[in-house]
């Protein structure tokens, strides 16, 4: 299995992910925004004044779905991806069990015919991984964990 290649195949996805929650985002800030600037008033004038009220509250919760994105974006981009044989964030880490990538917190990737697991570095499965080279074992929620390859 070519690593270096995994790796990048991992963050290419993870990147696509992110610009499709930034796309929706932006989609919907669009939509709310066109649907609360032609909403007339009606005889129902408090009727109106809710509806406005609900579409407000729509255009915040999308900017700040927008702005999480955004970051995410940001995060992923400035990975330090160069290999490294000390588990840090950017690693690609291979165990036993599964192969974690210390990055955002996304969850389960199928790449190149692989699931990769794209984990933040807060996460307690990470934070067991950090520091730790190939040949370690490590112990998580009472299993046994073998590091068997950090990339």
């Amino acid at each position: 299995m070519n690593y270096s290649r995994l790796k990048s195949s991992v963050v290419q996805a993870l990147k696509l992910v992110v610009e499709e929650k930034i796309a929706s985002a932006k989609s919907s800030i669009a939509s709310t925004t066109e649907s609360k600037n032609s909403a007339t008033k009606s005889s129902a004038g408090d009727k109106h004044e809710t509806g406005r009220a609900m579409m407000e509250r729509e255009l915040a919760l999308n900017t700040s779905q927008l702005h999480k994105a955004e970051l995410l974006f940001h995060e992923i981009n400035t990975l330090p991806l160069s290999p490294a044989h000390i588990a840090a964030r950017g690693s690609l880490i291979t165990t036993n069990t599964a192969i974690y990538f210390l990055s955002v917190a996304h969850g389960k990737l199928v790449v190149d015919d692989h699931t990769v697991f794209a984990i933040s570095c807060i996460s307690p499965i990470a934070q067991t991984l950090l520091g730790s080279s190939a040949g370690i074992s490590l112990e998580f929620q009472g299993r046994k964990i073998r590091v068997e390859r950090v990339d």
